[in-house]
């Protein structure tokens, strides 16, 4: 049975309470505008769409509230930072910020939705509304109960349309919708693979949809009836006619005195009041980071790599990186406002810090020119563009010396948070002084092509002579999985150097394994040979592998039998 207490229990927790907090905060509200005295004479004009537009509404600035938060990368790795005494389940949450950054946008994206199209059946039914003609008919003297929109809503022939955008909730609104659905589309993963500048600008338009929220209710346009206990709505409603029949028209108007605009208000706007905390806090982030980004570090080496890898290393005075962690680089030469995520490929022992960037889109082509790759001559350090630093940030892999065994899996690319990782294994185990908790370290590269391999294989050799010089050879075990990409000449080199020592593609003592791997055997050859011992997996890749590797942690994992491990999945997110 698999044990998804592990890793899933906490996220489901908070994820759950969360949901029903927006339920709570839909319903609250549906029930609020469908049912309480002091919106009466407005529904009378919009049905039931009234409270369908409401209900949404504190769903939109609840999770507006929340959306930036997670975005916070200072205040996540302050927490981190705060928090290593609390059990390792709650710390884990911290590294699904951008998770949980995307579940808070569809939800806003669902309630606007609604919210939306449940205002527009308002704007028709306000301008369709015949107004009371008798004083016997729900206890109005006239129509003058709507502050500001009467005036318009009233007139002659007027067009739901015009009112819609002669309105500061209908423009607001729209202006809202607009820049939601550019935000999302722009947020899909090919974008953002693609065309990173384009996600980069266009996220930023969210300055413009705080604005228009904190205006949507400028006119205070909704009236909410003040003397509910002088004038019941619902008892004007059913008995008027009876009293008058029954007593006198005096005392009926004693029980329901006529309405005047003055028995009204506005309601008041309470988006802001949502939106300023967390809006103080990421401004307060934003400083930090434009402080930081102010200190450049001085560029040491740029080193060129096989398969348009190029390696960058850095010094900066108080810089401090743990294992795993990623920065933000910013070159003004290049571009001035972006700025890229990169891991650290460098160890915190080493006296740089350093990134390995694969050069495969338009900024980073244009950094490794601005960089002098490709010339073939040497450039100076002086001569180097300055590069701003905004970091380090902490992810799942800092806690990976907390576990007694360690899975560590990079698919491509994805290897490079692991090349930080597999040198302070060196340095720790080089160490006298040092005594670490793990004891066994796997490490899987899943590789598309033999391209790959290049860059990264050198310092995998390097860890490899260095553990066996030392005699340390049953810490590190790794294995290399090719699933495509060899050609004819690749498979007949192969078979050629079957019998060496050697492996004809990386060099590396370690054969190379040709196919995918066999997860559900790998782990529960793991989970043999750690029984009731916590074992870390982190991994960084596609999303594909990804949900394979959650759901072998799950399945061999538990925390009743002894005889198995207990994984605990970490995924990397920047």
């Amino acid at each position: 049975m698999a044990d998804w207490i592990t890793n899933d229990l906490p996220k489901w927790i908070v994820l759950t309470v969360w949901m029903l907090v927006n339920i709570g905060l839909f319903i609250g509200f549906f029930v609020q505008f469908q049912t309480f005295d002091r919106y009466f004479y407005m529904r009378q004009r919009t049905k039931e769409s009234l409270a369908f537009a409401r209900g949404p509404a504190p769903v939109i600035n609840f999770n507006m509230a929340l959306i930036l938060l997670p975005v916070c990368r200072n205040l996540i790795s302050l927490i981190r930072g705060s928090c290593r005494c609390t059990p390792r389940s709650i710390r884990r949450l911290l590294d699904k910020n951008i998770t949980f950054h995307k579940y808070i946008a569809w939800m806003m994206i669902l309630a606007s939705a609604v919210h939306t199209i449940a205002h527009w059946y308002n704007y028709e039914r306000f301008v369709a509304f015949n107004p009371p003609t008798s004083p016997t008919e729900f206890g109005l003297s006239n129509d003058s109960f709507v502050p500001d929109l009467s005036t318009v809503v009233v007139a002659e022939n007027t067009d739901t349309i015009n009112v819609c955008f002669t309105t500061w909730a209908g423009v607001t609104g729209h202006i809202m919708v607009i820049v939601l659905f550019i935000m999302v589309t722009s947020s899909f993963e090919f974008i953002r693979r693609s065309f990173f500048e384009v996600f980069w600008y266009t996220h930023h338009l969210f300055v413009i949809f705080m604005v228009a929220l904190a205006l949507h209710q400028y006119q205070r346009l909704l009236p909410v009836q003040l003397n509910t206990d002088e004038h019941d709505p619902e008892f004007c409603r059913d008995n008027f006619n009876r009293l008058v029949r029954q007593v006198n028209e005096t005392f009926a108007f004693q029980r329901c005195p006529l309405l005047t605009q003055d028995d009204f208000e506005g309601a008041a706007a309470s988006s802001w009041k949502w939106m300023i905390g967390p809006f103080v806090i990421y401004i307060i982030e934003r400083i930090v980071r434009f402080t930081r980004s102010l200190f450049y570090p001085v560029i040491v080496k740029v080193v060129e790599h096989p398969s348009n890898v190029m390696e960058i290393q850095f010094r900066k005075k108080g810089f401090h990186a743990e294992v795993g962690q990623y920065v933000f680089l910013n070159c003004p030469k290049v571009a001035l406002f972006e700025w890229h995520p990169m891991t650290l490929t460098s160890a915190p022992e080493e006296e740089y810090f350093s990134v390995h960037i694969r050069i495969v889109g338009d900024w980073t082509t244009q950094l490794s020119k601005a960089l002098g790759i490709g010339r073939g001559d040497q450039t100076q350090t002086w001569q180097l563009p300055s590069i701003a630093v905004d970091g380090p940030f902490g992810t799942a892999s800092e806690d990976v010396f907390n576990y007694e065994a360690g899975v560590l899996v990079g698919a491509g690319i994805g290897v490079t948070p692991f090349a930080s990782i597999l040198k302070s294994v060196w340095y720790k185990l080089s160490d006298e002084n040092t005594t670490l908790k793990m004891k066994r370290l796997y490490f899987f590269w899943v590789c598309p092509d033999t391209h790959a391999f290049e860059w990264f294989s050198d310092l995998l050799r390097t860890v490899e002579e260095q553990l066996q010089g030392r005699g340390i050879n049953d810490f590190l075990e790794y294995h290399i999985y090719l699933t495509r990409g060899w050609n004819p000449s690749d498979a007949r080199n192969i078979m050629l150097h079957e019998d060496e020592a050697g492996d004809a593609i990386t060099g590396l003592q370690q054969k190379t394994h040709y196919g995918r791997p066999q997860w559900s055997q790998i782990f529960e050859s793991i989970s043999g040979n750690h029984p009731n011992t916590d074992v870390g997996v982190f991994f960084c890749g596609p999303s594909t592998l990804s949900r394979q590797l959650h759901r072998n942690c799950n399945q061999h994992s538990s925390r009743t039998d002894p005889a198995k491990a207990r994984f605990f999945y970490n995924k990397e997110n920047f």
